[in-house]
């Protein structure tokens, strides 16, 4: 009796994962052909030394030497604000150099946290002139006025000022029937911080917006990598992994897991419907214009800005750099962040608008993902248990049917092995040999089998609350 029910979780669970598997595989066919790279920098340089070359001369009378010119279409930017120059080792052409906005939004965060992130903003090879920063905190915020008087101790010349978000004016901003939360007043999320600091910027069109939390790092030449990729698309987005893999078995999986997710199946769903990262997205302000901003509601703020992109027609290009988060190393902190998360996709599973193919694609980067680490809580243990009666010669119950199925699964979960660990090795920076080595041996195929099966957790929860219809709530992870 005990042998048939393992069989039958075992049978079941492999069909499982077939279909799991099978929603991977057509992510995984399709040539991301949406990348942001050298190639991308080098084409942008190469079109603006061409377009240096082409400049007509001008006389020494003022005048020029051609005909009657064309009008300057760059109405975007005043004549009073020139484009900063470029920094000595910044490979863009000074034509291409745009204004970059960073919005960083805190709560309770610490200043050595923050420090580190505006550390790597004023290290990127890109204009510190160009560069601006916006720390957007709540104004009753007690650690506020100990990262001010961080900030100003400060020697670089790094523009960064502090926005107190004022609730009273972003609600006369919005109609009294723009809101789905029940009550009075503006919730306490990061679009409400998002968008009252984008609101109270007087932005040009053509100037980058880009979102960094407290604790975002981002390799050096991201910043000109990104603008290079909005000459080919509206958004750009990097890719995500995890920096604090020496604080605990936890953040070590998870810089493995997201890496490889954010590389195949995140990379490879860039044709939309896509959601953004939360973090290291870029934008122009005239598109955030176009799009009204983000979704103050909205708790999983990212997911739907990149839906209502979507809808609007925008492209969306990935960098290929990798954004280094600060992962919780606590198991209950961790489980909070990840069901807030997980969550984003649902309210958007039955979008009317989209076709069977668009719904298709986002389904199986979101929902049918999902469903391989639930199906993992028996499937790991039902496996197990069907290998060992392998071993023993006890294992004759198994369809021969079935073969294939578990012969697709198991190609499938090898493909995803290696290229997790290709994915890793580019992102997470080691310092030698032996820690690369010792990193993949503690995060290997099992470990992350353990990893995804965690992921059960938030799921389980994130599902409990869509169908009791509980309100999310934005709680900030805490960030040492």
């Amino acid at each position: 009796m005990l042998l048939e029910a393992v069989v039958t979780v075992f049978v079941l669970t492999q069909l499982a994962y077939c279909v799991g598997n099978g929603a991977l595989v057509s992510l995984l066919v399709r040539r991301p052909d949406a990348l942001v790279d050298d190639g991308t920098l080098e084409r942008v340089t190469a079109e603006g030394a061409e377009t240096e070359r082409n400049r007509t001369p001008v006389r020494s009378d003022g005048g020029s030497d051609g005909e009657i010119g064309s009008p300057s279409t760059d109405v975007s930017r005043p004549a009073s604000e020139p484009r900063p120059p470029v920094r000595s080792n910044c490979r863009l052409p000074g034509s291409a150099i745009r204004r970059i906005h960073v919005l960083v939004p805190i709560y309770r965060e610490t200043s050595a946290v923050l420090a580190e992130t505006l550390d790597n903003i004023a290290a990127q090879r890109y204009p510190t002139e160009a560069v601006s920063v916006s720390v957007i905190h709540e104004p009753d915020d007690p650690t506020v006025s100990a990262i001010r008087e961080s900030v100003a101790a400060r020697e670089d010349d790094l523009d960064v000022e502090f926005v107190a978000v004022d609730r009273a004016a972003l609600a006369a901003d919005r109609a009294p029937g723009d809101w789905t939360f029940s009550g009075t007043g503006i919730p306490r999320t990061k679009a409400a911080a998002l968008t009252y600091a984008f609101t109270t910027r007087s932005l040009a069109a053509d100037d980058v917006v880009t979102v960094f939390d407290s604790d975002t790092q981002v390799p050096l030449d991201t910043f000109e990598l990104a603008v290079a990729g909005l000459t080919e698309y509206d958004i750009v987005q990097a890719k995500q992994t995890v920096r604090n893999v020496d604080d605990g078995l936890l953040p070590l999986l998870e810089s493995m897991g997201i890496a490889a997710w954010s590389d195949l199946i995140y990379t490879n769903s860039a044709g939309g419907p896509y959601q953004l990262l939360g973090k290291a997205y870029f934008v122009p302000a005239g598109v955030l214009y176009d799009l009204d901003r983000w979704q103050l509601d909205a708790v999983t703020e990212d997911m739907a800005l990149g839906v209502a992109a979507h809808e609007r027609g925008c492209t969306l290009g990935i960098i290929d750099r990798y954004v280094q988060d600060l992962c919780p190393a606590a198991l209950e902190a961790w489980v909070r962040q990840k069901r807030r998360w997980v969550r984003g996709p649902y309210r958007h599973l039955l979008t009317p608008s989209w076709s069977g193919r668009e719904r298709g694609r986002f389904w199986a980067g979101t929902v049918l993902t999902q469903l391989l680490s639930v199906t993992n809580v028996l499937g790991l243990p039902a496996g197990l248990a069907v290998l060992w009666l392998t071993v023993t010669g006890s294992a004759g119950a198994v369809p021969a049917a079935l073969t294939p199925v578990i012969a697709f699964n198991g190609v499938v979960w090898c493909y995803y092995s290696w290229r997790s660990y290709r994915a890793a090795w580019e992102a997470v920076a080691f310092d030698g040999r032996w820690e690369r080595g010792r990193y993949s041996l503690l995060s290997n195929p099992i470990t992350q089998a353990l990893y995804a099966t965690l992921w059960a957790v938030p799921i389980c929860l994130a599902l409990a609350d869509a169908i009791r219809g509980a309100t999310p709530t934005f709680d900030v992870t805490p960030k040492n």
